[in-house]
């Protein structure tokens, strides 16, 4: 016959083991989301590069960003990346490629990184834009990196691009520059 402490010996272990388990499917949970993701583990002034696209200003939206005069030109591409941000590091053969490019929008890189490290990057992956500001991005209302963002002489955003661009979205930017 069982006794009253013996009933609550396995009640307590009953407990034990599905806290135990709890707490090794919380890790295990975690450890996929950072494996899948391993730049959203970054802390600081560096962006949530799973921002859904809500979270980022939307056309129409004023931009201010110190230094920078949207009226010098009919329009300006401002790219909005992190050198921790994975999904930027793929995308630099194609900022490399827009800086290159022969079209009329100027290009300016926003990092939250310092000056120094931002240009080493830059600087590391071939990428020639007409100007380099490093800010915190919710400076210019950017939630996520990759961002891209086409801003109007007005200092209005007319396009956005978020996230790592497929072709079809490459396309679209060049196209956008192209007709500038």
């Amino acid at each position: 016959m069982a006794t009253h402490s013996d009933r609550f010996v396995k009640i307590r272990q009953i407990i034990e083991i599905t806290a135990n388990l709890a707490l090794i499917t919380a890790v295990v949970v975690g450890l996929t989301v950072f494996l899948r993701h391993p730049s959203s583990a970054n802390v600081g002034n560096i962006a949530n590069i799973n921002a859904p696209l809500s979270q980022n200003p939307p056309v129409g939206t004023k931009i201010d960003l110190p230094g920078i005069d949207w009226r010098a030109h009919k329009a300006t591409l401002v790219v909005a990346i992190s050198s921790a941000c994975h999904y930027c590091v793929n995308s630099t053969p194609f900022y490399s490629q827009i800086t290159h490019s022969a079209h009329h929008a100027p290009v300016v890189i926003v990092m939250p990184q310092g000056q120094e490290e931002a240009r080493a990057f830059l600087q590391q992956h071939s990428i020639t834009p007409n100007n380099t500001v490093s800010t915190d991005l919710a400076n210019i209302q950017v939630q996520g990196t990759p961002t891209l963002l086409l801003i109007s002489s007005s200092g209005t955003i007319t396009r956005s691009w978020v996230g790592e661009l497929t072709e079809t979205q490459k396309k679209q930017v060049i196209d956008a520059l192209n007709q500038i």
